[in-house]
């Protein structure tokens, strides 16, 4: 499959709509301050909606055109949240990607070798998951990257995928990740779960509006509630079961944005490896 997802120019809008406030400054001062103000706005609105690709390449959805969409979870991994959502994809028989953070990373190597081995994949979700990031300096967020790389390579795990903390981007970052050969990839379809914060009704508000080549964001981490943990597996089941009713199949990210998305020299199962 061609990759489909071609970045806006942010450099070529910001030269356009300066160029346009030069013009309308010897006219109207006013109107010229109005409208680089708006370019301004502009930057900030794009760094929170990154499939524009305004900065840069991102990917944010699939482009299969068939009725498959991917499972993503992030921030873990975690016990024992991820040890029972790989029991879930095992039961289903349904692949799935982990953006995992370093630092549990590093806490779990087991469970980093467990994902691979039950034949899943792996992304770089940044060491500490440093929800103000994007606002930090280039060598800041370069350090939480490749921090979390170096991690994963010490479990024998070679990804090429990154994906922000909670899904913003900024130029800084795409040229960051084009200088380390990582591929920038968000996702397009959420329960706005915070995190496992609110795991009620997760299933329901992904179903509602799940579609064809949609990346699906969940979260493996425990809930800050105890009792919430069986209502979390329960709503993944559930969604889990409803992606079949509603005539979607669930494929690895890899077959829905046509590239791989880590290399390892761990043993993984095969049962979910791309179609050629």
């Amino acid at each position: 499959m061609k990759n489909k997802f071609r970045p806006i120019p942010a450099h070529v809008a910001g030269i356009a709509i300066l160029s346009v406030a030069a013009i309308v400054f010897f006219i109207q001062p006013a109107a010229a301050a109005v409208i680089a103000f708006l370019y301004i706005v502009l930057c900030v609105a794009a760094s929170f909606f990154p499939a524009t690709n305004f900065f840069g390449s991102v990917i944010s959805r699939g482009g299969t055109g068939e009725n498959l969409v991917a499972l993503t979870f992030d921030d873990g991994p975690a016990e024992p949240t991820t040890r029972h959502i790989l029991d879930l994809l095992d039961k289903y028989s349904m692949p799935a990607t982990f953006f995992v953070t370093g630092s549990n990373a590093a806490r779990h190597p087991v469970l980093i070798r467990e994902i691979i081995a039950r034949g899943h994949t792996i992304g770089n979700h940044s060491f500490h998951h440093d929800p103000f990031l994007m606002l930090k300096s280039s060598a800041k967020i370069f350090r939480e990257i490749s921090s979390a790389q170096d991690t994963l390579q010490k479990t024998g795990v070679q990804t090429i995928a990154f994906r922000p903390p909670v899904g913003i981007v900024n130029p800084k970052l795409m040229q960051i990740l084009e200088k380390m050969q990582l591929k920038c990839i968000t996702f397009s379809c959420r329960a706005a779960d915070a995190g496992n914060r609110r795991v009620k009704d997760i299933s329901r508000k992904i179903l509602e509006k799940v579609k064809a080549d949609d990346i699906i964001l969940l979260h493996d981490v425990p809930p800050q509630r105890q009792e919430d943990q069986k209502i979390l597996i329960a709503e993944i089941e559930s969604l889990l079961a409803g992606l079949a009713g509603k005539g979607l199949a669930v494929a690895p990210l890899a077959v829905l944005i046509g590239m791989e998305v880590n290399k390892t020299r761990l043993k993984r199962t095969p049962r979910f490896l791309p179609r050629q």
